[in-house]
């Protein structure tokens, strides 16, 4: 297979010459890559295919019907774009621009779904858990939900923030027993394989080739899964990581609740946790490798589930299902592509940690 994404780059610079990161990378079914690029004047979406290079405008989503009312809407700036799938922006009003929300637009048939999630993490918030963006309407016929917008900012992830991640993992916990969640779908262990299966498909699509080792560590994942213990259910938010972490007047805000599930409690906790170390080996966002596994230990021990049964193996398997993702979803990002293969050899080692149920001996 050839290397369509390094094509679709090399095409990318002659269009915007003062490229400065493509960013994000993703490939559909029928293989079609969709590339946000970060330029030193704006940021750009594009897609690739046999037709080549094609620029996407978010205004002009046909996919998505919140784009027919951003041609009416003044005063609208773009948070995060999908092309195709999912389109974010901040709307603010009036002469002194006093009233800002947030417009989450998604495809047909799709904003109903994302409504009822959000209304179970607003009711997990009133009964203690963290604070969660208020939805305040749904625009079904352009299939967009409003949200209220929050002004706090992304949690940084320096030494400064243990405290902060020990209350996020006391959150958490609060969250996940919600009791008022039982209809929601159950996201299992075959699922996260699934998950997978669907971004080895992608990467394929893309460039041909998977990261070293990583065909090798997800059958030794595989083959975990079917002597993985009983799943604990409960609340999960399922794209828990650092970026969706915020700070609104001292309290800990989550948000993006769009893949609500229950699934096992050690699923969240082994996602973030994936991602906590990758920060410290990419040195963003305030974190390196010792503040990476102090944020580590204090939201674990604020979770504190460390004391019940299996739930440690139960999460090495987590952590090494979402450490083969992410060598996945870095594979497709030419800035971070070369170091992805430390997420590989980490997954094994977490697998090396479940066979042993314990992770007390795992090295960094």
């Amino acid at each position: 297979m050839s290397d369509r994404l390094a094509v679709a780059a090399d095409e990318l610079v002659q269009v915007c010459s003062d490229l400065q990161e493509i960013v994000r990378v993703d490939a559909d079914d029928e293989g079609v890559l969709t590339l946000t690029a970060v330029c030193a004047s704006s940021t750009r979406w594009f897609t690739y295919d046999d037709r080549g290079l094609i620029e996407r405008f978010p205004e002009r989503d046909a996919k998505l019907p919140l784009a027919a009312r951003l041609q009416t809407e003044n005063g609208w700036r773009v948070l995060s774009y999908r092309p195709g799938r999912r389109l974010v922006v901040l709307v603010t009003r009036g002469e002194r621009h006093e009233r800002t929300n947030v417009f989450k637009g998604h495809r047909k048939l799709r904003s109903a779904r994302a409504a009822v999630s959000q209304g179970v993490a607003e009711g997990a918030m009133r009964r203690g858990a963290f604070r969660v963006p208020r939805l305040l309407g749904h625009d079904g016929l352009h299939e967009a939900l409003i949200f209220e917008f929050l002004a706090g900012r992304e949690v940084e992830l320096g030494p400064e923030s243990v405290p902060l991640y020990a209350r996020l993992g006391a959150k958490l916990a609060v969250f996940q027993g919600d009791e008022n969640a039982r209809d929601i779908g159950v996201f299992a262990w075959r699922d996260e394989l699934e998950v997978l299966e669907r971004w080895k498909k992608k990467v394929l699509e893309a460039t041909g080739t998977l990261p070293h080792g990583w065909t090798e560590t997800h059958a030794r994942l595989a083959e975990r899964a079917d002597r993985l213990p009983p799943a604990v259910l409960g609340l999960a938010h399922r794209d828990l990581h650092d970026r969706q972490v915020h700070q609104e007047d001292g309290e800990i805000a989550l948000l993006d609740f769009d893949l609500l599930a229950r699934a096992d409690v050690a699923l969240d906790p082994g996602n973030l946790v994936a991602h906590l170390r990758w920060r410290g080996l990419q040195g963003l966002h305030g974190a390196d490798a010792a503040s990476a596994r102090a944020l580590e230990a204090a939201f674990l021990t604020g979770l504190g589930r460390g004391g019940e049964p299996d739930f440690e193996k139960r999460l090495a398997f987590y952590t090494a299902s979402a450490f083969l993702r992410l060598a996945l979803v870095y594979r497709l990002r030419p800035r971070w592509s070369a170091r992805v293969t430390e997420m590989v050899v980490w997954a094994g080692t977490e697998l090396d940690d479940l066979a042993h149920a314990g992770r007390s001996t795992r090295s960094p």
